[in-house]
């Protein structure tokens, strides 16, 4: 019997999975699996069940609770013990112990200096993760210290790859997981340094210092202390350009993910990245939502999308693709039939002529057959200039991201603003629940850093830009 709960509560038996009562019944299996293979005294959890107040016979209303879940699960996993009951389960089969297990494993590579094999380890012990842990008992006060120590637990596990990844030359591909991550984790010393060693050895130097000033500001706004000394040491070590903070010798970034992987120069969009890295999370957790990300043509739209979809890869995610034909003949829903055809036979049949009635129901399918393949990993669902999409594939867009808030679903859409595009497309954009992202050019600063990447640093940055606007494409056409 398989139990998880880095993500909603789940238990599997032979037959498949198992399906649990109520609140209580939840609760009081999360309880035992929180204290797994020890004895958990009947009087305690009384107390945690019912916190505020308990039935007047509270111990003939723990029995109830405990038979209904024994039924369940076999009375030879929950057992009775003297003054209380065990849950009995091999450490194998339950994600959490396996999870420590590994970033455990992760945490000595590290120490011992074998960052290749810490990072695999990491990866692996981060990938048992579904999301937030026991999202269903968030509220409840019994929980919330020990799902506040998971989350603790992943978050250290985290900044133990993202070490990994520094050490072997991946300061590029963690630049903006760092920048989400210490936005939502302001007051993380280890982040904020890892933040400014993966600007700094990317050639922002600025970026690191600007940091730094960040994090001190938040440090005194919250607690009314300075930075540690690790952090303060390395913000002088960044103004004097140590050589210690370059990147080891010899290192190589860990293999990518099989797949294709993004291609070309990328530079500036590092808040972007941190946004959709994200939404990912949300997705991972859940907590599914729709960005619509727009600009003018040659901007960067796709390549930006294109960056996050490998760093999906790199987490674990599912990435899919729908892209909308400029040159039109296209069959209707055809950015969907791209996107989805790995779904084979679990999707529904989507019928151009179908009237009302039977396009919803088709469309509902859609979204069922999405959740359900987002169940074992969070997807990463694209459609690619959506503005040349006919209005079928509009309207069902339309549709699932209204589905998306319970589903583990990021959805993306790239489309270029103008007067005449289609109206349902612009229903979607001024739609208040969705997100948007209108990219702008590159500043000076950032079209200096693609000069350097692609081996033309000798132009003058300030000519290229003016020349160009900052448009990427344009830059690229002007010095390729």
């Amino acid at each position: 019997m398989k139990f998880r709960i880095l993500g909603p509560l789940e238990v599997e038996g032979s037959a498949g999975e198992i399906q649990l009562g109520g609140g209580k019944q939840r609760a009081l299996l999360a309880l035992l699996l929180l204290h797994a293979n020890e004895v958990v005294p009947a009087s305690r959890l009384i107390e945690l069940l019912w916190t505020e107040t308990a039935p007047a016979d509270a111990a003939k209303a723990l029995q109830v609770q405990v038979s209904r879940l024994r039924r369940a699960l076999g009375a030879d996993v929950l057992r009775t013990r003297p003054g209380g009951y065990l849950l009995a389960v091999d450490p194998e089969s339950f994600d959490l112990p396996r999870f420590e297990k590994r970033a455990a494993t992760g945490r000595d590579l590290l120490a011992k200096g074998d960052a290749a094999g810490a990072r695999r380890a990491l990866s692996e012990a981060l990938a048992l993760w579904r999301g937030a842990p026991l999202p269903e008992l968030a509220t409840d006060p019994f929980a919330r210290p020990e799902l506040a120590r998971l989350e603790e637990l992943r978050l250290a596990a985290i900044e133990d790859r993202i070490q990994a990844d520094l050490i072997l030359g991946g300061h590029a591909q963690v630049v903006g997981e760092l920048e989400a991550l210490a936005a939502r984790h302001p007051l993380r010393e280890r982040l904020r340094a890892q933040q400014m060693l993966a600007l700094y050895r990317g050639g922002r130097q600025a970026e690191a210092l600007a940091a730094y000033r960040e994090a001190r500001r938040a440090l005194v706004d919250e607690l009314g202390i300075e930075p540690g000394k690790a952090l303060q040491e390395l913000e002088q070590a960044i103004l004097r350009q140590d050589a210690a903070l370059d990147v080891p010798a010899g290192a190589a970034p860990a293999p990518p993910r099989p797949g294709r992987r993004a291609a070309g120069t990328f530079v500036g969009r590092d808040r972007e990245v941190g946004e959709l890295a994200a939404a990912l999370e949300d997705a991972a957790a859940g907590r599914g939502r729709l960005f619509l990300v727009s600009g003018e043509g040659g901007i960067g739209k796709t390549r930006l999308v294109d960056e996050v979809a490998s760093r999906a890869k790199d987490a674990g995610a599912g990435v899919l693709w729908g892209r909308c034909s400029k040159r039109g003949g296209a069959p209707p829903y055809w950015p969907w039939t791209q996107a989805l055809q790995s779904l084979g036979e679990e999707l529904p049949e989507l019928d151009p002529a179908a009237g009302e009635t039977e396009r919803f129901r088709s469309f509902a399918g859609v979204a069922a057959a999405l959740k359900e393949a987002a169940a074992p990993r969070p997807l990463l669902l694209v459609f690619d200039d959506v503005h040349h999409s006919d209005e079928l594939s509009l309207l069902l867009l339309e549709f699932v991201a209204g589905e998306l808030a319970e589903m583990r679903v990021a959805l993306v859409a790239t489309y270029v603003e103008s007067p005449g595009m289609p109206a349902a497309l612009a229903a979607l954009a001024d739609h208040s629940a969705h997100h948007r992202l209108r990219l702008q050019p590159l500043g000076v600063e950032d079209v200096a850093r693609f000069l350097e990447l692609t081996g033309t640093a000798h132009a003058d940055a300030a000519a290229v830009h003016a020349e160009t606007g900052g448009n990427p494409r344009l830059v690229w056409q002007r010095v390729r």
